[in-house]
């Protein structure tokens, strides 16, 4: 067997902190949850971070003006999905546990693959189908009691699920021309603005000493997230990172547990576990059809 290269095993280690710093800055934000609501903490967590990211780009050696947006119609659609998806990740974690609403949630690369097919006209053979279904069953499985006591709440993580694939199916459809910085950027100012218009309605109250600590930590936590998300996929590829993010709902499971007491059933064991196995299922078949087409290219 060859070794592996010493660029994909830091890859293997950004994408698995950067998971994992992801999920926890999820789980201070569940905690902020019950002090503020979804714009406040939009609004205060984009303050903040968007002094981060033009930070961060300046100790990289970029100029300001690299932020500018060279497809504006692809960053107002990328950047309202993004706003959708974060209103309701945020209403998950209030109505349902960490690690129940992660796994819902991560049934977005199953629905990307469904419209892939069906508005981009991409071909997906019955494997595919089958376990894109299977994951779809999967987060039923698991949203199915929830129900029960929070009522249509519960559709919430499938909502933001929903959103992320129709998010990632405008990046696909129009191409992304953009940097990575200037995408997060303008993701941030639209979802600050989003949570501004919130206030009128819902109002503001300021967060007390605890509470300006857990923001900054939401904003410091994001954007590190977002850059080690980056070096990942710069290190290795796709079919070797991208599958790691799936050490989220392990993560959130052990939260969950060391925050809230909170232990998940058999039931959300196996649907969690029927999504994941689901979604690896894709990553690993895109990856064969991936390689196969190359080889045939350069034929």
């Amino acid at each position: 067997m060859p070794p592996i290269p010493q660029s994909a095993v830091k890859g293997i280690v950004c994408m698995t902190v950067g998971t994992m710093v992801l999920t926890t800055h999820d789980a201070i934000t569940k905690l902020l949850l019950d002090s503020m609501h979804a714009g406040e903490l939009i609004v205060w967590r984009s303050l903040m971070a968007v002094p981060l990211v033009i930070l961060l780009l300046r100790l990289e050696g970029d100029r300001l003006n690299s932020l500018k947006s060279t497809a504006p119609l692809q960053t107002f659609l990328r950047g309202f999905f993004g706003l959708v998806t974060t209103v309701l990740v945020l209403i998950s974690f209030k109505v349902m546990p960490l690690a129940d609403a992660l796994a819902i949630i991560f049934s977005s690369p199953l629905m990307v693959t469904a419209m892939s097919a069906i508005f981009l006209k991409e071909p997906v053979g019955w494997r595919r189908w089958t376990a894109t279904l299977a994951g779809f069953g999967g987060a039923i499985l698991i949203v199915g009691p929830g129900f029960e006591s929070v009522g249509l709440w519960a559709l919430a993580p499938l909502g933001a699920a929903l959103a992320s694939a129709l998010r990632d199916i405008v990046t696909r459809r129009l191409g992304t021309r953009d940097t990575g910085p200037s995408i997060l950027f303008w993701t941030i100012i639209i979802s600050l603005i989003g949570g501004l218009l919130s206030l009128p309605v819902l109002g503001m109250a300021t967060p007390g000493a605890a509470g300006w600590g857990w923001l900054a930590a939401t904003a410091l936590l994001i954007v590190l997230a977002y850059r080690l998300n980056i070096a990942a996929f710069t290190l290795a590829s796709g079919a070797i990172v991208a599958p790691i993010r799936y050490v989220s709902v392990v993560w959130a499971a052990v939260l969950g547990y060391a925050i809230w007491d909170d232990v998940p059933d058999a039931r959300v064991i196996l649907g969690a576990a029927i999504i994941v196995a689901a979604g690896l299922y894709i990553w690993r078949r895109e990856a064969a059809l991936e390689k196969r087409g190359a080889e045939h290219g350069a034929v």
